[in-house]
Protein backbone atom coordinates (compact mmCIF):
# COMPACT_ATOMS: atom_id res chain seq x y z
CA UNK A 1 0.00 0.00 0.00
CA UNK A 2 2.19 2.96 -1.29
CA UNK A 3 1.42 6.92 -1.22
CA UNK A 4 1.09 8.43 -4.62
CA UNK A 5 2.77 12.43 -4.18
CA UNK A 6 0.67 14.69 -2.82
CA UNK A 7 -1.23 17.10 -6.04
CA UNK A 8 -2.63 20.70 -4.57
CA UNK A 9 -6.24 20.52 -5.44
CA UNK A 10 -8.24 23.04 -5.75
CA UNK A 11 -11.26 23.14 -3.32
CA UNK A 12 -14.53 23.59 -4.48
CA UNK A 13 -17.18 26.21 -3.62
CA UNK A 14 -18.99 25.31 -0.47
CA UNK A 15 -22.65 24.18 -1.20
CA UNK A 16 -25.86 25.71 -0.50
CA UNK A 17 -26.78 24.66 3.70
CA UNK A 18 -29.76 23.21 1.71
CA UNK A 19 -27.40 21.03 0.05
CA UNK A 20 -25.42 20.08 3.32
CA UNK A 21 -28.03 18.74 4.81
CA UNK A 22 -29.29 16.53 1.62
CA UNK A 23 -25.62 15.47 1.81
CA UNK A 24 -25.84 14.80 5.80
CA UNK A 25 -28.58 12.91 5.36
CA UNK A 26 -27.92 10.74 2.36
CA UNK A 27 -24.79 9.56 4.47
CA UNK A 28 -26.66 8.89 7.42
CA UNK A 29 -28.76 6.69 5.20
CA UNK A 30 -26.09 4.54 3.75
CA UNK A 31 -23.67 4.60 7.20
CA UNK A 32 -27.21 3.11 8.80
CA UNK A 33 -26.91 0.58 5.48
CA UNK A 34 -23.38 -0.31 6.00
CA UNK A 35 -24.30 -1.20 10.23
CA UNK A 36 -27.11 -3.31 9.04
CA UNK A 37 -24.59 -5.14 6.72
CA UNK A 38 -22.31 -5.09 9.50
CA UNK A 39 -19.45 -3.24 6.97
CA UNK A 40 -16.69 -1.07 8.37
CA UNK A 41 -15.75 2.06 6.21
CA UNK A 42 -12.36 2.94 5.24
CA UNK A 43 -10.89 6.58 4.09
CA UNK A 44 -7.71 6.75 3.40
CA UNK A 45 -6.14 10.44 2.57
CA UNK A 46 -3.57 9.79 0.21
CA UNK A 47 -1.85 13.24 0.76
CA UNK A 48 -1.80 12.99 4.53
CA UNK A 49 -1.31 9.44 3.88
CA UNK A 50 -3.95 8.64 7.08
CA UNK A 51 -6.78 6.10 6.94
CA UNK A 52 -9.88 7.05 8.79
CA UNK A 53 -11.62 3.65 10.03
CA UNK A 54 -14.86 2.97 11.23
CA UNK A 55 -15.57 1.19 14.50
CA UNK A 56 -16.58 -1.94 12.83
CA UNK A 57 -13.59 -1.68 10.36
CA UNK A 58 -11.32 -1.16 13.08
CA UNK A 59 -12.69 -4.38 14.86
CA UNK A 60 -12.33 -5.91 11.44
CA UNK A 61 -8.72 -5.28 11.47
CA UNK A 62 -8.33 -6.44 15.02
CA UNK A 63 -7.94 -2.43 16.43
CA UNK A 64 -9.96 -1.34 19.28
CA UNK A 65 -14.25 -0.76 18.30
CA UNK A 66 -14.00 2.81 17.94
CA UNK A 67 -13.38 5.11 15.57
CA UNK A 68 -9.99 5.80 14.44
CA UNK A 69 -7.21 7.44 12.70
CA UNK A 70 -3.75 4.90 11.33
CA UNK A 71 -1.14 4.75 9.07
CA UNK A 72 -1.66 2.67 6.25
CA UNK A 73 1.43 0.47 7.57
CA UNK A 74 -0.33 -0.13 10.53
CA UNK A 75 -3.12 -1.61 8.54
CA UNK A 76 -0.80 -4.03 6.63
CA UNK A 77 0.78 -5.01 9.35
CA UNK A 78 -3.28 -6.04 11.04
CA UNK A 79 -2.79 -8.41 7.25
CA UNK A 80 -1.47 -11.84 7.52
CA UNK A 81 1.38 -11.72 5.96
CA UNK A 82 1.02 -14.62 3.43
CA UNK A 83 -1.76 -11.52 2.06
CA UNK A 84 0.12 -8.22 2.12
CA UNK A 85 1.28 -9.08 -1.17
CA UNK A 86 -2.01 -9.37 -2.86
CA UNK A 87 -3.23 -6.38 -0.89
CA UNK A 88 -0.61 -3.91 -1.64
CA UNK A 89 -0.59 -5.12 -5.38
CA UNK A 90 -4.19 -4.94 -5.83
CA UNK A 91 -4.06 -1.63 -4.10
CA UNK A 92 -1.26 -0.21 -6.40
CA UNK A 93 -2.70 -1.36 -9.29
CA UNK A 94 -6.25 0.78 -9.32
CA UNK A 95 -4.48 4.10 -7.71
CA UNK A 96 -2.21 3.42 -11.11
CA UNK A 97 -5.55 3.28 -13.26
CA UNK A 98 -4.97 -0.12 -14.13
CA UNK A 99 -8.09 -1.76 -12.23
CA UNK A 100 -11.37 0.00 -11.96
CA UNK A 101 -11.62 -0.56 -8.15
CA UNK A 102 -9.77 -2.77 -5.59
CA UNK A 103 -11.22 -6.21 -4.64
CA UNK A 104 -8.91 -8.04 -2.34
CA UNK A 105 -9.95 -10.77 -0.02
CA UNK A 106 -7.08 -11.07 3.06
CA UNK A 107 -6.97 -12.72 6.71
CA UNK A 108 -6.52 -10.86 9.53
CA UNK A 109 -2.93 -11.53 11.31
CA UNK A 110 -4.33 -11.77 14.68
CA UNK A 111 -6.89 -13.84 14.20
CA UNK A 112 -6.16 -16.88 11.03
CA UNK A 113 -9.98 -18.03 11.14
CA UNK A 114 -11.01 -14.54 9.82
CA UNK A 115 -11.41 -13.44 6.68
CA UNK A 116 -11.89 -9.63 5.74
CA UNK A 117 -13.56 -8.35 1.79
CA UNK A 118 -11.86 -4.93 0.84
CA UNK A 119 -13.43 -2.86 -1.46
CA UNK A 120 -12.90 0.74 -2.63
CA UNK A 121 -11.88 3.24 -5.18
CA UNK A 122 -10.26 6.24 -5.76
CA UNK A 123 -11.11 9.64 -5.86
CA UNK A 124 -9.09 11.76 -8.29
CA UNK A 125 -7.93 15.30 -8.77
CA UNK A 126 -7.66 17.53 -11.32
CA UNK A 127 -4.96 15.28 -13.90
CA UNK A 128 -6.18 11.97 -12.60
CA UNK A 129 -3.75 11.89 -9.65
CA UNK A 130 -5.55 9.96 -6.80
CA UNK A 131 -6.23 11.68 -3.81
CA UNK A 132 -8.10 9.72 -1.40
CA UNK A 133 -9.11 5.91 -1.57
CA UNK A 134 -12.49 4.97 -0.09
CA UNK A 135 -14.36 1.75 0.87
CA UNK A 136 -15.80 -0.90 3.21
CA UNK A 137 -14.14 -3.22 4.96
CA UNK A 138 -16.60 -6.99 5.35
CA UNK A 139 -16.00 -10.52 7.34
CA UNK A 140 -16.46 -13.19 4.91
CA UNK A 141 -15.26 -15.81 7.21
CA UNK A 142 -18.58 -17.71 7.08
CA UNK A 143 -18.31 -17.67 3.15
CA UNK A 144 -14.89 -18.47 3.04
CA UNK A 145 -15.65 -21.55 5.42
CA UNK A 146 -18.43 -22.32 3.60
CA UNK A 147 -16.24 -22.75 0.19
CA UNK A 148 -13.48 -24.76 2.11
CA UNK A 149 -15.96 -27.29 3.06
CA UNK A 150 -17.69 -27.46 -0.22
CA UNK A 151 -14.25 -28.03 -1.96
CA UNK A 152 -13.10 -30.06 1.10
CA UNK A 153 -16.01 -32.70 0.59
CA UNK A 154 -15.66 -32.66 -3.53
CA UNK A 155 -12.02 -33.76 -2.75
CA UNK A 156 -12.38 -36.19 0.03
CA UNK A 157 -14.25 -39.36 1.06
CA UNK A 158 -16.75 -38.05 3.74
CA UNK A 159 -16.60 -41.51 5.98
CA UNK A 160 -13.07 -41.60 6.55
CA UNK A 161 -11.64 -37.91 5.90
CA UNK A 162 -9.25 -39.32 3.39
CA UNK A 163 -8.69 -37.64 0.08
CA UNK A 164 -10.74 -39.96 -2.62
CA UNK A 165 -10.51 -40.41 -6.48
CA UNK A 166 -10.19 -37.36 -7.75
CA UNK A 167 -7.66 -35.46 -5.64
CA UNK A 168 -5.59 -39.20 -5.62
CA UNK A 169 -5.14 -38.37 -9.52
CA UNK A 170 -4.50 -34.73 -9.11
CA UNK A 171 -1.56 -35.91 -6.90
CA UNK A 172 -0.45 -38.73 -8.69
CA UNK A 173 -0.53 -36.85 -11.90
CA UNK A 174 1.65 -34.27 -10.31
CA UNK A 175 3.92 -36.71 -8.91
CA UNK A 176 4.86 -38.04 -12.28
CA UNK A 177 5.41 -34.47 -14.09
CA UNK A 178 7.84 -34.02 -10.72
CA UNK A 179 9.61 -37.19 -11.51
CA UNK A 180 9.79 -36.56 -15.82
CA UNK A 181 11.22 -33.15 -14.73
CA UNK A 182 13.88 -34.88 -12.62
CA UNK A 183 14.31 -38.12 -15.26
CA UNK A 184 14.02 -40.17 -11.76
CA UNK A 185 12.72 -43.58 -12.84
CA UNK A 186 10.19 -44.72 -11.00
CA UNK A 187 9.15 -41.44 -10.12
CA UNK A 188 5.97 -43.18 -7.64
CA UNK A 189 4.33 -45.94 -6.99
CA UNK A 190 0.49 -47.17 -6.20
CA UNK A 191 -1.00 -49.66 -3.68
CA UNK A 192 -4.07 -50.52 -4.74
CA UNK A 193 -5.84 -52.13 -1.62
CA UNK A 194 -9.33 -54.38 -1.11
CA UNK A 195 -10.14 -55.38 2.23
CA UNK A 196 -10.55 -59.39 2.44
CA UNK A 197 -13.59 -60.61 3.37
CA UNK A 198 -15.25 -57.28 4.39
CA UNK A 199 -19.06 -58.17 2.45
CA UNK A 200 -18.86 -60.95 5.29
CA UNK A 201 -18.81 -57.64 8.20
CA UNK A 202 -21.72 -55.81 6.37
CA UNK A 203 -23.85 -58.98 5.90
CA UNK A 204 -23.77 -59.97 9.75
CA UNK A 205 -23.13 -57.07 11.67
CA UNK A 206 -24.44 -54.49 9.10
CA UNK A 207 -23.39 -51.06 7.55
CA UNK A 208 -22.70 -49.35 10.54
CA UNK A 209 -20.02 -51.56 11.26
CA UNK A 210 -18.90 -51.88 8.29
CA UNK A 211 -18.41 -48.25 8.46
CA UNK A 212 -16.58 -48.23 11.74
CA UNK A 213 -14.40 -50.41 10.61
CA UNK A 214 -13.51 -48.56 7.32
CA UNK A 215 -12.97 -45.64 9.70
CA UNK A 216 -10.30 -48.17 11.93
CA UNK A 217 -8.68 -49.55 8.61
CA UNK A 218 -8.35 -45.72 7.75
CA UNK A 219 -6.47 -44.49 10.53
CA UNK A 220 -3.97 -47.59 10.42
CA UNK A 221 -3.11 -47.03 7.25
CA UNK A 222 -2.51 -43.55 8.01
CA UNK A 223 0.09 -44.76 11.03
CA UNK A 224 2.88 -46.61 8.20
CA UNK A 225 2.90 -43.62 5.37
CA UNK A 226 5.74 -41.19 5.33
CA UNK A 227 4.32 -37.95 5.55
CA UNK A 228 5.20 -37.37 1.45
CA UNK A 229 2.32 -40.22 0.62
CA UNK A 230 -1.31 -40.36 0.42
CA UNK A 231 -3.66 -42.90 1.07
CA UNK A 232 -7.17 -42.38 -0.31
CA UNK A 233 -10.15 -44.17 -0.24
CA UNK A 234 -11.78 -44.94 -4.00
CA UNK A 235 -15.00 -46.48 -2.38
CA UNK A 236 -16.52 -49.85 -0.85
CA UNK A 237 -14.02 -51.54 0.75
CA UNK A 238 -11.15 -50.27 -1.80
CA UNK A 239 -7.96 -47.53 -0.88
CA UNK A 240 -5.32 -46.56 -2.47
CA UNK A 241 -1.63 -45.43 -1.44
CA UNK A 242 0.30 -43.22 -3.48
CA UNK A 243 4.13 -43.60 -2.53
CA UNK A 244 6.67 -40.86 -3.57
CA UNK A 245 10.48 -40.37 -3.82
CA UNK A 246 10.61 -44.34 -3.91
CA UNK A 247 13.75 -46.52 -5.39
CA UNK A 248 12.52 -49.56 -6.73
CA UNK A 249 9.89 -52.22 -6.40
CA UNK A 250 11.58 -53.47 -4.06
CA UNK A 251 10.76 -50.57 -1.49
CA UNK A 252 6.97 -50.51 -2.55
CA UNK A 253 6.46 -53.98 -1.74
CA UNK A 254 7.97 -53.66 1.85
CA UNK A 255 5.39 -50.86 2.44
CA UNK A 256 2.73 -53.42 0.63
CA UNK A 257 4.27 -55.84 3.99
CA UNK A 258 3.61 -52.89 6.21
CA UNK A 259 0.24 -52.29 5.64
CA UNK A 260 -0.75 -55.67 6.10
CA UNK A 261 1.38 -56.33 9.33
CA UNK A 262 -0.61 -52.79 10.49
CA UNK A 263 -4.33 -54.49 9.42
CA UNK A 264 -3.12 -57.99 11.62
CA UNK A 265 -4.68 -57.13 14.84
CA UNK A 266 -8.29 -57.29 15.49
CA UNK A 267 -10.20 -54.26 15.24
CA UNK A 268 -13.05 -54.15 17.97
CA UNK A 269 -16.39 -53.07 16.12
CA UNK A 270 -19.83 -53.45 17.63
CA UNK A 271 -18.25 -55.05 20.70
CA UNK A 272 -16.82 -58.00 18.61
CA UNK A 273 -13.21 -58.46 17.51
CA UNK A 274 -13.01 -58.61 13.82
CA UNK A 275 -9.88 -59.63 11.94
CA UNK A 276 -9.28 -57.83 8.71
CA UNK A 277 -6.72 -58.14 5.88
CA UNK A 278 -6.19 -57.00 2.45
CA UNK A 279 -5.47 -57.74 -1.32
CA UNK A 280 -3.03 -55.50 -2.45
CA UNK A 281 -1.77 -54.86 -5.90
CA UNK A 282 1.36 -52.63 -6.60
CA UNK A 283 2.34 -50.48 -10.00
CA UNK A 284 5.40 -48.54 -10.30
CA UNK A 285 5.39 -45.37 -12.75
CA UNK A 286 6.92 -45.73 -15.76
CA UNK A 287 7.94 -43.30 -18.61
CA UNK A 288 5.25 -41.91 -20.14
CA UNK A 289 2.34 -43.61 -17.75
CA UNK A 290 -0.46 -41.87 -17.02
CA UNK A 291 -2.92 -41.90 -13.77
CA UNK A 292 -5.66 -43.65 -14.83
CA UNK A 293 -3.55 -45.93 -16.35
CA UNK A 294 -1.21 -46.98 -13.14
CA UNK A 295 -4.49 -46.62 -11.34
CA UNK A 296 -5.80 -49.73 -13.30
CA UNK A 297 -2.36 -51.55 -13.33
CA UNK A 298 -2.56 -51.47 -9.62
CA UNK A 299 -6.13 -52.85 -9.98
CA UNK A 300 -5.40 -55.71 -12.18
CA UNK A 301 -2.33 -56.19 -9.93
CA UNK A 302 -4.26 -56.91 -6.93
CA UNK A 303 -7.22 -58.84 -8.75
CA UNK A 304 -4.11 -60.88 -9.34
CA UNK A 305 -2.90 -61.39 -5.53
CA UNK A 306 -6.72 -61.90 -4.25
CA UNK A 307 -6.88 -64.72 -6.57
CA UNK A 308 -3.12 -66.05 -5.53
CA UNK A 309 -4.68 -65.87 -1.68
CA UNK A 310 -5.90 -63.89 0.99
CA UNK A 311 -3.39 -61.26 2.48
CA UNK A 312 -1.23 -61.02 -0.29
CA UNK A 313 0.30 -58.63 -2.98
CA UNK A 314 1.05 -58.72 -5.97
CA UNK A 315 3.42 -56.49 -8.41
CA UNK A 316 2.05 -55.49 -11.79
CA UNK A 317 4.14 -56.71 -15.27
CA UNK A 318 4.08 -57.17 -18.57
CA UNK A 319 2.36 -60.39 -18.12
CA UNK A 320 -0.64 -58.76 -16.45
CA UNK A 321 -0.90 -56.48 -19.20
CA UNK A 322 -0.99 -58.87 -21.95
CA UNK A 323 -4.15 -60.56 -19.53
CA UNK A 324 -5.80 -57.35 -19.52
CA UNK A 325 -5.93 -56.90 -22.94
CA UNK A 326 -6.92 -60.44 -23.82
CA UNK A 327 -9.74 -59.49 -21.49
CA UNK A 328 -10.48 -56.52 -23.20
CA UNK A 329 -10.61 -57.60 -26.29
CA UNK A 330 -12.74 -60.39 -25.06
CA UNK A 331 -15.18 -58.07 -23.68
CA UNK A 332 -15.60 -56.17 -27.12
CA UNK A 333 -16.21 -59.50 -28.76
CA UNK A 334 -18.98 -60.82 -26.05
CA UNK A 335 -20.45 -57.50 -26.85
CA UNK A 336 -20.31 -58.23 -30.24
CA UNK A 337 -21.29 -61.70 -30.64
CA UNK A 338 -24.75 -60.60 -27.98
CA UNK A 339 -25.24 -57.39 -30.28
CA UNK A 340 -25.58 -59.68 -33.54
CA UNK A 341 -26.73 -62.57 -32.42
CA UNK A 342 -23.59 -65.12 -32.59
CA UNK A 343 -23.97 -67.18 -29.40
CA UNK A 344 -25.76 -69.95 -29.69
CA UNK A 345 -28.01 -71.74 -26.92
CA UNK A 346 -26.95 -75.50 -26.77
CA UNK A 347 -29.44 -77.68 -25.00
CA UNK A 348 -28.26 -80.97 -22.95
CA UNK A 349 -30.88 -83.73 -21.95
CA UNK A 350 -32.23 -84.44 -18.58
CA UNK A 351 -32.92 -88.30 -18.64
CA UNK A 352 -34.95 -90.11 -15.65
CA UNK A 353 -32.85 -92.73 -14.20
CA UNK A 354 -34.96 -95.64 -14.00
CA UNK A 355 -36.86 -95.40 -17.33
CA UNK A 356 -34.11 -93.57 -19.44
CA UNK A 357 -36.58 -91.03 -20.90
CA UNK A 358 -35.92 -87.39 -21.30
CA UNK A 359 -38.11 -85.36 -18.96
CA UNK A 360 -36.45 -81.81 -20.01
CA UNK A 361 -33.25 -79.85 -20.91
CA UNK A 362 -30.96 -77.58 -19.38
CA UNK A 363 -30.36 -74.74 -21.65
CA UNK A 364 -26.25 -73.65 -22.03
CA UNK A 365 -24.77 -70.73 -23.96
CA UNK A 366 -22.06 -71.45 -26.30
CA UNK A 367 -19.52 -69.30 -28.47
CA UNK A 368 -19.18 -71.33 -31.85
CA UNK A 369 -15.71 -70.14 -32.29
CA UNK A 370 -14.75 -72.27 -29.58
CA UNK A 371 -14.37 -69.80 -26.47
CA UNK A 372 -14.62 -71.82 -23.42
CA UNK A 373 -17.86 -70.89 -21.74
CA UNK A 374 -15.66 -70.18 -18.03
CA UNK A 375 -13.62 -67.56 -19.81
CA UNK A 376 -16.57 -65.52 -21.34
CA UNK A 377 -19.24 -66.07 -18.85
CA UNK A 378 -16.79 -64.38 -16.44
CA UNK A 379 -16.28 -61.69 -18.44
CA UNK A 380 -19.80 -61.42 -18.64
CA UNK A 381 -20.56 -61.36 -14.88
CA UNK A 382 -18.03 -58.95 -14.42
CA UNK A 383 -19.19 -56.52 -17.01
CA UNK A 384 -23.05 -56.83 -16.31
CA UNK A 385 -22.71 -58.36 -19.84
CA UNK A 386 -24.53 -61.25 -18.53
CA UNK A 387 -27.72 -59.25 -18.03
CA UNK A 388 -28.58 -58.94 -21.74
CA UNK A 389 -26.98 -62.62 -22.38
CA UNK A 390 -29.12 -64.16 -19.84
CA UNK A 391 -31.91 -62.57 -21.62
CA UNK A 392 -30.95 -63.99 -24.30
CA UNK A 393 -31.11 -67.24 -23.65
CA UNK A 394 -34.00 -67.52 -21.63
CA UNK A 395 -36.30 -66.15 -24.36
CA UNK A 396 -34.25 -68.76 -26.37
CA UNK A 397 -35.30 -71.68 -23.77
CA UNK A 398 -38.69 -70.94 -23.39
CA UNK A 399 -39.39 -70.56 -27.03
CA UNK A 400 -37.81 -73.92 -27.62
CA UNK A 401 -39.72 -75.51 -24.89
CA UNK A 402 -42.90 -74.16 -25.38
CA UNK A 403 -42.43 -75.73 -29.20
CA UNK A 404 -41.22 -79.23 -27.74
CA UNK A 405 -43.94 -79.87 -25.01
CA UNK A 406 -46.75 -79.40 -28.28
CA UNK A 407 -45.20 -82.51 -29.43
CA UNK A 408 -47.18 -86.08 -28.56
CA UNK A 409 -46.03 -86.94 -25.21
CA UNK A 410 -44.06 -83.73 -24.23
CA UNK A 411 -46.71 -81.67 -21.85
CA UNK A 412 -44.55 -82.69 -18.75
CA UNK A 413 -41.27 -81.54 -20.07
CA UNK A 414 -39.22 -78.93 -18.34
CA UNK A 415 -36.36 -76.51 -19.81
CA UNK A 416 -34.24 -75.02 -16.82
CA UNK A 417 -32.15 -71.45 -17.35
CA UNK A 418 -28.92 -70.70 -15.24
CA UNK A 419 -28.95 -66.78 -13.30
CA UNK A 420 -26.48 -65.38 -11.88
CA UNK A 421 -26.60 -63.00 -8.56
CA UNK A 422 -25.98 -60.25 -11.09
CA UNK A 423 -29.47 -60.78 -12.79
CA UNK A 424 -31.18 -61.14 -9.65
CA UNK A 425 -30.47 -57.93 -8.47
CA UNK A 426 -31.58 -56.41 -11.21
CA UNK A 427 -34.90 -54.36 -10.27
CA UNK A 428 -36.36 -55.42 -13.79
CA UNK A 429 -35.71 -59.16 -13.79
CA UNK A 430 -39.33 -60.48 -12.53
CA UNK A 431 -40.90 -58.15 -15.07
CA UNK A 432 -38.30 -59.33 -17.72
CA UNK A 433 -39.57 -62.79 -16.97
CA UNK A 434 -43.21 -62.45 -16.76
CA UNK A 435 -42.70 -60.43 -20.37
CA UNK A 436 -40.86 -63.64 -21.54
CA UNK A 437 -43.94 -66.28 -20.47
CA UNK A 438 -45.94 -63.77 -22.29
CA UNK A 439 -44.37 -63.92 -25.51
CA UNK A 440 -43.36 -67.35 -25.74
CA UNK A 441 -46.75 -68.65 -24.17
CA UNK A 442 -44.86 -70.81 -21.92
CA UNK A 443 -46.86 -72.49 -19.24
CA UNK A 444 -44.64 -71.27 -16.17
CA UNK A 445 -44.26 -74.96 -14.52
CA UNK A 446 -42.33 -75.79 -17.76
CA UNK A 447 -39.47 -73.48 -16.46
CA UNK A 448 -36.60 -74.01 -13.96
CA UNK A 449 -34.54 -71.17 -12.98
CA UNK A 450 -30.92 -72.40 -11.53
CA UNK A 451 -28.67 -70.84 -9.32
CA UNK A 452 -25.60 -71.93 -7.88
CA UNK A 453 -25.09 -72.82 -4.24
CA UNK A 454 -21.90 -70.36 -4.20
CA UNK A 455 -24.53 -67.56 -5.37
CA UNK A 456 -26.58 -68.51 -2.46
CA UNK A 457 -23.70 -68.72 0.06
CA UNK A 458 -22.61 -64.80 -1.19
CA UNK A 459 -26.41 -63.41 -1.24
CA UNK A 460 -28.45 -65.21 0.29
CA UNK A 461 -31.24 -63.01 1.35
CA UNK A 462 -31.41 -61.59 -2.13
CA UNK A 463 -30.92 -64.58 -3.97
CA UNK A 464 -34.17 -66.17 -1.24
CA UNK A 465 -36.11 -62.89 -1.80
CA UNK A 466 -36.16 -63.19 -5.55
CA UNK A 467 -36.99 -66.54 -6.47
CA UNK A 468 -39.59 -66.52 -3.95
CA UNK A 469 -41.00 -63.55 -5.62
CA UNK A 470 -40.29 -65.87 -9.19
CA UNK A 471 -42.93 -69.02 -7.75
CA UNK A 472 -45.55 -66.36 -6.20
CA UNK A 473 -45.31 -63.48 -9.04
CA UNK A 474 -45.17 -66.00 -12.23
CA UNK A 475 -45.27 -69.51 -10.46
CA UNK A 476 -41.61 -70.55 -11.83
CA UNK A 477 -39.95 -72.82 -9.79
CA UNK A 478 -35.99 -73.07 -8.90
CA UNK A 479 -33.03 -75.38 -8.92
CA UNK A 480 -29.85 -75.37 -6.93
CA UNK A 481 -26.59 -76.00 -9.01
CA UNK A 482 -23.57 -77.32 -7.79
CA UNK A 483 -24.80 -78.72 -4.69
CA UNK A 484 -22.31 -79.89 -2.49
CA UNK A 485 -19.32 -76.91 -3.54
CA UNK A 486 -20.30 -74.55 -1.09
CA UNK A 487 -21.89 -73.74 2.43
CA UNK A 488 -25.48 -72.71 2.07
CA UNK A 489 -27.86 -73.14 5.22
CA UNK A 490 -30.10 -75.81 5.69
CA UNK A 491 -32.41 -72.93 7.06
CA UNK A 492 -32.36 -71.71 3.34
CA UNK A 493 -33.04 -75.24 1.78
CA UNK A 494 -35.40 -76.02 3.86
CA UNK A 495 -37.72 -72.85 2.35
CA UNK A 496 -35.70 -73.01 -1.06
CA UNK A 497 -38.75 -72.08 -3.27
CA UNK A 498 -37.54 -74.95 -6.36
CA UNK A 499 -38.10 -78.89 -6.85
CA UNK A 500 -34.72 -80.22 -6.67
CA UNK A 501 -31.15 -79.86 -6.19
CA UNK A 502 -28.26 -80.99 -8.88
CA UNK A 503 -25.03 -82.80 -7.57
CA UNK A 504 -22.08 -81.38 -8.62
CA UNK A 505 -20.42 -83.19 -11.81
CA UNK A 506 -17.08 -83.64 -9.17
CA UNK A 507 -18.71 -85.29 -6.87
CA UNK A 508 -20.44 -88.07 -8.95
CA UNK A 509 -17.11 -88.51 -11.13
CA UNK A 510 -15.23 -88.92 -8.01
CA UNK A 511 -17.80 -92.37 -7.20
CA UNK A 512 -15.62 -94.53 -9.58
CA UNK A 513 -12.81 -94.43 -6.90
CA UNK A 514 -13.42 -92.67 -3.88
CA UNK A 515 -15.21 -94.31 -1.35
CA UNK A 516 -15.72 -91.49 0.53
CA UNK A 517 -17.42 -89.41 -2.20
CA UNK A 518 -20.22 -92.49 -3.18
CA UNK A 519 -20.81 -91.67 0.88
CA UNK A 520 -21.06 -87.90 0.06
CA UNK A 521 -23.50 -87.99 -2.80
CA UNK A 522 -25.60 -90.76 -1.13
CA UNK A 523 -25.95 -87.81 1.88
CA UNK A 524 -26.80 -85.33 -0.62
CA UNK A 525 -29.51 -87.55 -1.64
CA UNK A 526 -31.10 -88.51 1.42
CA UNK A 527 -30.57 -84.41 2.57
CA UNK A 528 -32.79 -83.87 -0.75
CA UNK A 529 -35.20 -85.84 -0.03
CA UNK A 530 -35.74 -84.85 3.60
CA UNK A 531 -36.46 -81.51 2.91
CA UNK A 532 -38.50 -82.60 0.03
CA UNK A 533 -36.33 -82.44 -3.02
CA UNK A 534 -35.38 -83.87 -5.99
CA UNK A 535 -31.81 -84.94 -6.68
CA UNK A 536 -30.32 -84.99 -10.31
CA UNK A 537 -27.19 -85.50 -10.90
CA UNK A 538 -24.31 -84.21 -12.61
CA UNK A 539 -21.10 -85.17 -15.09
CA UNK A 540 -22.23 -88.78 -15.62
CA UNK A 541 -20.02 -90.72 -17.85
CA UNK A 542 -19.60 -94.10 -17.32
CA UNK A 543 -22.27 -96.81 -16.53
CA UNK A 544 -21.10 -97.27 -13.22
CA UNK A 545 -22.00 -93.66 -12.32
CA UNK A 546 -25.86 -94.54 -13.61
CA UNK A 547 -26.16 -97.63 -11.70
CA UNK A 548 -24.72 -95.74 -8.83
CA UNK A 549 -27.34 -93.57 -8.84
CA UNK A 550 -30.24 -95.68 -9.62
CA UNK A 551 -29.10 -97.73 -6.80
CA UNK A 552 -28.81 -94.18 -4.91
CA UNK A 553 -32.39 -93.43 -5.67
CA UNK A 554 -31.48 -90.21 -7.90
CA UNK A 555 -34.25 -89.73 -10.17
CA UNK A 556 -32.89 -87.90 -12.73
CA UNK A 557 -29.55 -87.10 -14.63
CA UNK A 558 -27.48 -85.57 -17.30
CA UNK A 559 -23.94 -86.46 -18.64
CA UNK A 560 -22.03 -87.02 -21.89
CA UNK A 561 -22.81 -90.63 -21.20
CA UNK A 562 -26.34 -89.67 -22.00
CA UNK A 563 -26.09 -86.97 -24.07
CA UNK A 564 -23.86 -83.94 -24.89
CA UNK A 565 -25.50 -80.47 -25.01
CA UNK A 566 -27.04 -80.61 -28.41
CA UNK A 567 -28.55 -78.00 -31.00
CA UNK A 568 -32.08 -77.21 -30.88
CA UNK A 569 -32.99 -79.34 -34.33
CA UNK A 570 -30.62 -82.41 -32.57
CA UNK A 571 -32.94 -82.23 -29.64
CA UNK A 572 -36.30 -81.93 -31.17
CA UNK A 573 -34.81 -85.07 -33.36
CA UNK A 574 -34.00 -86.97 -29.77
CA UNK A 575 -37.25 -86.06 -28.58
CA UNK A 576 -38.68 -87.76 -31.40
CA UNK A 577 -36.94 -91.00 -31.39
CA UNK A 578 -38.86 -93.86 -29.60
CA UNK A 579 -36.12 -95.07 -27.15
CA UNK A 580 -35.24 -91.42 -25.67
CA UNK A 581 -38.53 -89.93 -25.89
CA UNK A 582 -39.99 -87.73 -23.18
CA UNK A 583 -41.82 -88.81 -20.69
CA UNK A 584 -45.91 -89.03 -20.94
Amino acid sequence: MTTPPPEKVTPSPAPPAAGDAALRAELERRTLALRGACEGIFDWDLQANTVHLSARAAELLGLESQPQEVGPAEWLERVAPEDRAALHQATSAHLRGDAERVHVEHRVAHDEQRWVLARGRAVRGEHGRPVRLAGTLADVTDARTAVARLEHHALHDPLTGLPNRVLLLDRLEQALRRGRRRERQPACALLFLDLDRFKVVNDSLGHAAGDVLLQAVARRLQGVLRPEDTVARLGGDEFCILLEEIDDAHEATRVAERVQQALTPPIRVEGREVVTSASVGVALAQPGSRPQELLDQADTAMYRAKAAGKARHAVFDGGMHAQVMARLDLESALRAAIENGVLAVRYQPVFHTATGRVTGFEALCRWPDGVAPSAFLAVAEETGLIVPLGRLVLEDACARAAAWRALPGGAELTVSVNVSPRELSEPSFLDGLGAVLTATALDPAALRLEVTEGAVAHDPELVRRTLTQALECHGVRSQLDDFGTASSSLRLLHSFPGDAVKIDAAFVRAMDADAGAFELVKAMIALAHNLGLEAIAEGVETQAHLDALELLGCERAQGFLLAPPLAPAEAGALLASPAAGPVG
